[in-house]
């Protein structure tokens, strides 16, 4: 994948404007004290986006997922609008897949402005994780008081990674009953026509050498 040099270098710059704020690295099986709050979106290009209705006996709203390009890697964003009309708030949504990323760093953020598909947010998260299994997660009750109660948006939860490409995922919402909406992962990357040339390179010159060996022995 090619990308334009000027484009990326504005990018970038977008992207050191809108931190203001430390990195939160997210390593696997640890927990962060917090995760930071920025100014706006990191920018970039839109690849995809989804919004999917949720309805169900505990809590009801709106669930907001986009991928962007931001030139050395992609983010993902999440949100969620309980309905006012819903009995409970929710405690806790996630993100799935991201087992291709293996153990690389994640450095996770999140915002209140509005941008794109994504509406102005009131509350914050209060902790991120991240499992091996490849899930990564928001929790908005480190004391029970700060739910997505209803009426409530969440901050827009931001996932950035140096992923290349992404594929369908899934977004889970969490309290007491679990409820999914469209997202979006990590996708493996395809291997480049040049590495299976030198794998078949590599495999032809070692039956080269194994029939050497057997044309000596015999």
């Amino acid at each position: 994948m090619k990308f334009n040099l000027k484009k990326t270098a504005l990018v970038l710059a977008v992207a050191a404007a809108a931190s203001g704020a430390q990195a939160t690295a997210l390593m696997s099986g640890v927990i962060t004290p917090n995760v930071d709050v920025v100014a706006g979106s990191f920018g970039g290009t839109l690849l995809d986006s989804a919004i999917t209705v949720i309805s169900n006996a505990s809590y009801s709203g709106i669930a907001r997922t986009a991928v962007y390009d931001t030139g050395t890697g992609l983010d993902f964003y999440y949100q969620f609008t309980n309905d006012d009309t819903s009995t409970h708030g929710v405690e806790r949504f996630t993100g799935s897949d991201f087992t291709a990323l293996n153990v690389g760093i994640v450095n996770v953020y999140q915002t209140g402005a509005a941008f794109d598909i994504f509406v102005t947010g009131t509350e914050e998260s209060d902790y991120a994780d991240r499992t091996t299994a490849g899930v990564i997660g928001f929790s908005f009750v480190p004391n029970s008081l700060s739910p997505i109660n209803p009426g409530l948006t969440s901050f827009t939860q931001i996932i950035r990674t140096d992923a290349r490409e992404y594929t369908a995922g899934n977004f889970g919402l969490l309290n007491g009953m679990g409820d999914n909406a469209q997202g979006f992962g990590v996708a493996a990357p395809v291997p480049e026509l040049e590495s299976y040339a030198m794998l078949l390179a590599g495999l032809g010159m070692v039956g080269t050498i194994i029939r050497r060996r057997k044309s000596k022995q015999g």
